[in-house]
């Protein structure tokens, strides 16, 4: 028998909303995990793990305190963010995310759908399709010319709602590697510089895990809440310029593996040369980096160099031309 028909509303998400969202990603998780000072995983109660250690299992959304903190940036002013609750019998069954930029072809002016989900056990009664609905719209009134998401875990799904499988990228690993590459760096303050790149017209050839003015929004400061635990951690900014060609580099090292950077790269063009990556990892390697992380489109893994290793992680790209007049 197929299930009861519900009584759908969709509006906008507030920060009253918070512990609702936050149970709806909650019950996505089958395993709570603490990481050790090696890195190695065990698996832990959620009452007993810090805000941080909650952050590890799948980011902001699993604690009150760091959701209601990423939730009042994403809903800031020009921040490009928009989310959306769907309530079936007045109560909160599902959410979705969206952050708007602007970047080269093949995205040009996009919404990336950031986050689609529905409480465990309320799948397939229509309160996705009601939210990809709500953020269509939003889309076509902001002048978007496509419509993508980035982290597709649901592919029968966002065909039937029209978008189509575009690309896949693969999360690498690679080395340092001090090189003769002749390039230029001045560190740059993430907090006092803000150029067009950011989802506001810049690509992102490497650590695009969704969209560039996501990632943009992500590595500024005051993204995540001032975790005692994360305070040694270095995250260095530079502007590069190779063979004239400018470029912004983050290099983020991550909480679970001290030495390792997580790479975010700005670039006007979505091409990725050998020469920027070279002094990519120049770069890496003078400041003491011991790995490099980022997700890379499989037409750019040629211009990564050699010794690079996929870790075994992807996700496919889908994507929507839209029509907005």
């Amino acid at each position: 028998m197929p299930p009861t028909p519900l009584s759908i509303r969709v509006r906008s998400a507030t920060l009253a909303d918070v512990p609702a969202i936050v149970a709806i990603h909650r019950a996505d998780i089958v395993a709570w995990k603490r990481w050790d000072a090696d890195g190695l995983a065990h698996l832990a109660n959620y009452a007993e793990l810090r805000p941080d250690e909650r952050w590890l299992n799948g980011g902001p959304w699993l604690d009150d305190s760091t959701y209601a903190h990423y939730l009042r940036r994403l809903l800031a002013v020009d921040s490009g963010g928009a989310a959306w609750v769907a309530e079936a019998e007045g109560q909160v069954r599902a959410v979705a995310e969206a952050w708007l930029g602007e970047e080269p072809p093949p995205f040009g002016r996009s919404l990336d759908l950031g986050v689609l989900y529905t409480l465990r056990g309320h799948a397939g009664r229509g309160l996705g399709s009601a939210l990809m609905g709500v953020v269509r719209q939003h889309a076509l009134a902001a002048g978007c010319d496509t419509l993508t998401v980035t982290h597709a875990e649901a592919p029968e799904f966002y065909a039937k709602q029209g978008l189509a499988r575009a690309e896949t990228w693969r999360r690498v690993r690679l080395t340092p590697l001090a090189s003769q590459t002749l390039y230029t760096a001045e560190a740059v303050t993430l907090g006092a510089y803000d150029g067009p790149e950011g989802g506001r017209g810049w690509a992102m050839p490497l650590g695009r895990y969704q969209s560039a003015r996501q990632e943009w929004e992500r590595v500024r400061p005051g993204a995540q809440p001032d975790f005692v635990a994360w305070r040694g951690l270095r995250t260095e900014a530079w502007r590069l310029v190779a063979r004239r060609k400018p470029a912004v580099l983050v290099l983020d090292e991550q909480p679970r593996e001290r030495g390792v950077a997580e790479v975010h790269l700005w670039t006007p063009e979505a091409a990725l040369s050998r020469q920027l990556m070279a002094a990519i990892r120049d770069r890496a390697a003078r400041s003491g980096f011991t790995e490099l992380m980022c997700f890379a489109a499989e037409s750019t893994l040629p211009a990564l160099g050699p010794g690079w290793r996929d870790d075994g992680y992807k996700q496919h790209v889908w994507r929507a031309a839209l029509t907005s007049k």
